[in-house]
């Protein structure tokens, strides 16, 4: 039989029925049956508007067998379903039978429930195979309400018991005692703590901004449950029982207590208890838990079905041009996807792509779960797609919260066949998201280190670009890495200290040790890399800079001490200007830092910081608030600019905003940068005297003439060391159309910057590029369209 939908569409929280579960062997006797009239309803809406309240109940005859100590069977009968068709002038529901109350009954009648308790705490069930996942769980609230806690000689304690909802933390409360036996016992828990509370999980796109809604109900629902419990002062069954629940929409209730949302209550009233002399017990083959399944409403055919019909529909909008459908339709085809199992999705694929491939395409990607994305996968491999089309895929795949093993390998496979930047990302945000929820030693994860060791090994002297990116990944998952295999951080250690490897490689190998827990040997090698003046200027700074996230003492001892008789200007004044800064630090992270520094300074000063314009330096500012009630906030804009020594331009810069507030450790909210080399002739043409930017600056202050503030004027004359009086041009917008006409004329003829640029949002790195010419035509364009009236 098929599940009753029409009567059971008010029943999503009747499967929610309750817990309390840990059996005392004293509780019910063996060798006696015990018969209860049982009922069970659900309501949901408004208390109060009646109009807007459905309910539905079940009543039941149900007895509990007791052939053998600890073990018990259940059978129910003489059921009915009932609904609300209206409400009397006091308010109650109105109820009448369902017109599948018949079919129902047979379903709740038809098989008996084993189950046993063996050691008092954990619960197993041993249903029959053929029996119904949505009738079993039924079954399951009606135990775990009748399973009350044995009393101990406390009137209050808090009991962690076995229930529907998993491992519950549950106050248990002796409310009557005649003698030394409980008459009268309630229980309340708060369902939200339970471990197996599962509100309904909604599907994610990779898209969303808002990842955070994959559990809406978790944190916009409050629900709880209470039962009263009258217990046989002789026999110490269950006499009489009655549980509520209740799940309260929190965003439209009054003071988290009144206002929409769904009611549930239980009542069993004891009938007899009859001698039995059966003692046989079978367990059976099949063993389940007491925690509620997850079931679906309609079969896998007709859900088929029903997607492929929607995907129909979507197609014929496009012939007949009725495009204002197309969202609706478009929804609904993704949300019947994420309700499909892997197999459905598996045997429905090829009808969908013959139907209408490039639809089939976005509406998997914005499915968001498992069975849609590996898929997604696996098909652009077997039709051998656009290989860019495959990294913008794997891309957003890996974006999807909570990936599953077989996403992560699916991933993995691909980023290591198409070795690109894409899919390589991809794999280090999936393995950071799948990292989260399965914090242990897998397969896949073991995998996916090894292969990223071989392609450092023989100190990084590999492909270079490659092994560049290799790094750049490695760096975005270390924390991952570090604690799956930690000889991965020595492979890296051994390409800093190498000068096998190019520049670039060395540095890379030393950002990829960001997100790693710096130890005693690590600061050892990047204190010696820095100390080291045969080494190039900016490795050395990369390495100064990783090794100032936890120095000892020591090393700012060090540091502070070479700094006045260091060679090389660029490396000194970008240090002095950067310990300068921690001084006058705001940031409330680094106020421990700050004291290290101070002691290291005591005895030695810092070099005077010299001219912006021509060296090295760390830009920082800062600001620290205090709340009353609250824990001090602070936030920090910082910047490094780091100059070639030999032509005074800069080949590096960095720009990184960070936060610390509410009591957690602080957050890079951003960090954008940008290295390369060959930059003399682009910078010349932007920054020169006659370039493109001193040019139009100068046209855009005579232009403003005093609409902006003095200080706006004086920080921009100071800065760039010219005025408006330095040239003039009534129409700036023509002028400054010849400005950069002219500007790329001038890096027409030279040769393209070799550059990479990152950016990191709340330290994860999403990417690195580098920067590609645009054409005369095209800058033109779009300096029209974006500034031109």
């Amino acid at each position: 039989m098929g599940p009753p939908r029409p009567a059971l569409l008010a029943l999503p929280a009747l499967l929610l029925l309750l817990a309390g579960a840990r059996a005392d062997a004293t509780r019910f006797k063996h060798l006696r049956k015990y018969t209860y009239n049982y009922e069970a309803e659900s309501s949901s809406g408004v208390p109060g508007t009646a109009d807007s309240r459905s309910a539905t109940r079940i009543n039941c005859k149900v007895e509990l067998e007791v052939p053998q100590l600890c073990s018990f069977i259940l059978k129910t009968s003489q059921c009915t379903l009932k609904e609300v068709y209206g409400f009397n002038p006091e308010g109650r529901a109105l109820l009448k039978k369902t017109k599948n109350s018949e079919e129902f009954a047979a379903a709740m009648s038809r098989y008996e429930l084993k189950l046993a308790i063996p050691e008092g705490k954990q619960v197993f069930l041993y249903p029959e195979k053929d029996e119904p996942t949505h009738i079993l769980n039924i079954k399951r609230g009606i135990i775990s309400a009748l399973l009350v806690p044995p009393e101990t000689e406390e009137t209050k304690q808090v009991l962690f018991l076995d229930t529907v909802y998993g491992n519950c933390s549950t106050h248990f409360t002796v409310k009557t005692r005649k003698g030394n036996v409980a008459t009268e016992i309630s229980t309340e828990r708060d369902l939200g703590q339970c471990d197996r509370f599962k509100p309904i999980r909604t599907g994610i796109s990779p898209l969303a901004l808002i990842k955070g809604m994959t559990h809406p109900l978790s944190t916009l629902i409050s629900s709880s449950q209470s039962c009263q419990y009258t217990l046989d002062a002789k026999r110490k069954h269950v006499a009489e029982a009655i549980c509520k629940e209740q799940h309260l929409f929190l965003p439209f209730s009054y003071k988290n207590m009144y206002g929409m949302g769904v009611q549930v209550t239980q009542t069993f009233k004891l009938e007899d208890t009859p001698k039995i002399n059966s003692r046989f017990f079978g367990e059976g083959t099949k063993k389940v838990g007491l925690a509620f399944e997850s079931t679906k409403s309609t079969s896998p055919l007709k859900q088929a079905e029903a997607v492929l019909k929607t995907l129909q529909e979507l197609k014929k909008l496009t012939i007949s041009e009725q495009n204002i459908q197309r969202a609706n339709l478009f929804h609904k085809l993704v949300t019947e996807l994420r309700g499909l199992s892997d197999e459905a999705v598996t045997s429905l694929l090829p009808q969908l792509i013959e139907v209408s491939s490039p639809i089939t395409l976005q509406a998997l990607v914005q499915c968001g779960q498992p069975q849609c994305s590996t898929h997604i996968l696996q098909w652009l491999k077997r039709v051998h797609a656009n290989p860019l089309l495959i990294d913008v895929v794997t891309y957003l795949v890996a974006l999807i919260p909570e990936p599953s093993a077989q996403q992560l390998r699916e991933i993995f496979n691909m980023a290591r066949e198409q070795r690109s930047r894409a899919t390589l990302y991809a794999l280090s945000h999936a393995v950071n998201n799948y990292h989260k929820t399965n914090p242990t030693v897998t397969q896949e994860l073991l995998d996916i280190t090894n292969y990223l060791m071989e392609q450092i090994q023989d100190d990084c002297t590999g492909d270079e670009d490659y092994t560049y990116l290799i790094l750049r990944v490695i760096g975005n998952m270390g924390q991952t890495m570090e604690q799956l295999t930690p000889e991965l951080k020595s492979s890296i250690l051994k390409c800093v200290q190498s000068t096998k490897p190019s520049l670039m490689i060395q540095k890379a190998a030393i950002q990829a040790l960001r997100k790693m827990e710096p130890k005693d040997k690590d600061q050892e090698v990047l204190l010696q890399t820095f100390l080291d003046d045969a080494s190039p200027g900016d490795k050395r700074l990369a390495a100064y800079l990783m090794l100032m996230r936890s120095p000892s003492q020591a090393d700012i001892n060090k540091i502070v001490q070479l700094l006045p008789r260091e060679q090389n200007e660029q490396v000194k004044n970008f240090v002095a200007s950067h310990i300068a800064n921690i001084l006058n630090s705001e940031e409330l992270d680094i106020q421990d830092l700050k004291k290290l520094v101070k002691e290291a300074l005591k005895e030695s000063q810092l070099p005077t910081v010299m001219d912006f314009r021509k060296f090295s330096r760390n830009y920082q500012l800062s600001k620290s608030v205090s709340l009353p009630s609250l824990d001090p906030a602070s936030a920090k804009i910082e910047g490094n600019l780091i100059f070639d020594p030999n032509n005074y331009l800069p080949k590096e810069t960095m720009l990184k905003t960070t936060l610390t507030a509410f009591g957690f450790a602080s957050a890079d909210l951003f960090e954008i940068g940008l290295e390369g080399k060959g930059f003399e002739p682009t910078l010349e043409a932007l920054f020169g005297k006659q370039g493109f930017f001193p040019d139009s600056v100068n046209k855009a202050l005579y232009w403003v003439n005093g609409q902006v503030p003095d200080g706006v004027s004086k920080v921009l004359v100071d800065h760039f060391g010219y005025t408006k009086e330095d040239k003039r041009e009534q129409d700036m917008v023509n002028g400054m159309m010849f400005s950069v006409q002219k500007l790329i004329e001038d890096l027409k003829s030279k040769e393209v910057p070799e550059a990479r640029a990152y950016l990191r949002i709340l330290g994860e790195e999403l990417g690195f590029g580098i920067p590609q010419m645009v054409s005369q035509k095209d800058a033109c364009t779009f300096f029209k369209d974006a500034g031109s009236p």
